[in-house]
């Protein structure tokens, strides 16, 4: 005589319960737009190769007001999907490294690293 397992029921909101995992998965949705975006990317390089009158209608593709709606909403869940990841790097370093380094010496050098990057990559698309 055998029995069923127990199986506890899951909703399928389960992640919408709990505040947690509600921020968790609307930074891992973020990514998403990251994808999406880098799809745009590739295609404007293929694009490029094709020619210059390819480039020119990828160009005014890109000056549509919903691309650019696209463009400035992709940006701001990359910045939220930046600052959350910064805020729990120091929190899952391993141990080691938080005795030796305070939480928000490497939340300064994740930003003051982040602003480096940034200001070389403007530097290097203003110059060219």
């Amino acid at each position: 005589m055998s029995r069923r397992p127990y199986v506890r029921p899951m909703k399928r909101t389960w992640y919408m319960d709990h505040p947690f995992y509600r921020a968790y998965m609307i930074r891992e949705a973020t990514c998403v737009f990251d994808a999406l975006y880098c799809i745009n990317l590739f295609f404007g390089i293929v694009q490029l190769t094709r020619g210059a009158e390819a480039w020119q209608g990828w160009l005014s593709f890109q000056a549509n007001p919903l691309m650019i709606l696209f463009t400035v909403v992709t940006l701001g869940m990359t910045l939220f999907h930046a600052v959350t990841y910064f805020d729990m790097t120091p929190r899952v370093l391993p141990q080691q490294i938080r005795k030796m380094v305070a939480d928000n010496v490497v939340n300064k050098l994740m930003y003051a690293g982040l602003a480096g990057v940034s200001v070389i990559i403007l530097a290097a698309a203003v110059l060219v």
